[in-house]
């Protein structure tokens, strides 16, 4: 059996002017609910984000920007078809992701804090935000 591989943390570049995401209902390429690096600001009010470790290029009011890195578990309500997800035949209709690696996590009920199964960061989940 092999190890799996090794785990990088996203923007950990001391370049980074700030952090953005998708706003609602623009900037399909985002994931939604994952925060990405601002590399640089451009011009005509663009930002250059690390999407995949790629530099890409996006209009400002296609995100919500912040300062600092975020510290809290974004929760996105699935839209479109429901697939099938690894949590069996029930229905789950939202998921959370990680502040620090971005990966994706299915949960029960409403909680305050999660474990995220693939880095093992503990931290407070931002239920007043929605994606």
């Amino acid at each position: 059996m092999t190890a799996p591989p090794p785990f990088r943390r996203s923007g950990e570049s001391p370049n980074i002017r700030g952090w953005a995401t998708g706003a609602p209902g623009v900037a399909d390429v985002l994931r939604r609910g994952a925060w990405y690096p601002i590399l640089e600001d451009g011009p005509d009010n663009s930002v250059l984000l690390e999407v995949d470790h790629m530099p890409m290029r996006f209009r400002r009011e296609e995100l919500r920007v912040r300062d600092n890195r975020p510290d809290m578990w974004s929760v996105v309500t699935r839209t479109g078809v429901m697939r099938p997800t690894l949590s069996g035949p029930k229905m789950v209709t939202s998921y959370a992701v990680c502040p620090d690696c971005t990966g994706r996590q299915e949960f029960e009920g409403q909680p305050e804090t999660l474990m995220c199964v693939r880095c093992r960061r503990a931290a407070k989940v931002d239920w007043d935000t929605r994606y």
